[in-house]
């Protein structure tokens, strides 16, 4: 496994500037930098796998993917590069650090996070089957803890494993 910058490993792609009153109202979501899409408009400027990294405002530096057409508006849009880097690994390895690209921002007025900056941002770089094997595992917990139809029913099965056991303990004399 090597270190490289985000720049090395992946392709860049810089939001275009939007505002809601110069588009039309659609199915398409407008990411501006928040958790959730600011609203959704009839066109997008990317579509495919694509890490969301924030510019500015309170919520610079927050990471998002997206695996469908969107507009990316007030942010940075990162795919890995095919021969090394896998797009949904380098989502999980930026997200892991989104405290520290948090801390990146400047400014008084708008805090922002610069596209050089985060370029310079070093992200671990295993072999892509290494890759593959954490991006499973991570998804399958991603789903487990945000997905309630798997979730609800594993939490369940562990409680009940769980009240078996003590049921077992507490009632051996």
């Amino acid at each position: 496994m090597v270190l490289l910058p985000l720049r090395e490993v992946s392709e860049a792609f810089r939001g275009e500037y939007i505002t809601k009153k110069d588009s039309q109202k659609g199915d398409v979501p407008v990411i501006l930098g928040g958790q959730e899409p600011a609203y959704y408009i009839d066109r997008f400027n990317h579509e495919g796998e694509i890490v969301v990294v924030a510019r500015s405002g309170a919520s610079a530096g927050f990471v998002s993917y997206w695996n469908q057409p969107i507009f990316v508006t007030d942010g940075f849009g990162y795919r890995g590069k095919l021969e090394l880097l896998l797009t949904k690994y380098l989502y999980y390895a930026l997200k892991n650090i989104e405290s520290e690209l948090n801390l990146m921002k400047r400014g008084a007025g708008v805090p922002h996070v610069s596209g050089d900056a985060l370029g310079g941002v070093s992200i671990a770089v295993p072999a892509l089957e290494e890759q593959k094997r954490v991006v499973g595992i991570l998804d399958r917990f991603d789903a487990l803890c945000n997905d309630i139809s798997s979730g609800l029913p594993a939490e369940i099965e562990a409680r009940r494993k769980q009240y078996e056991y003590f049921r077992d303990k507490l009632l051996s004399f």
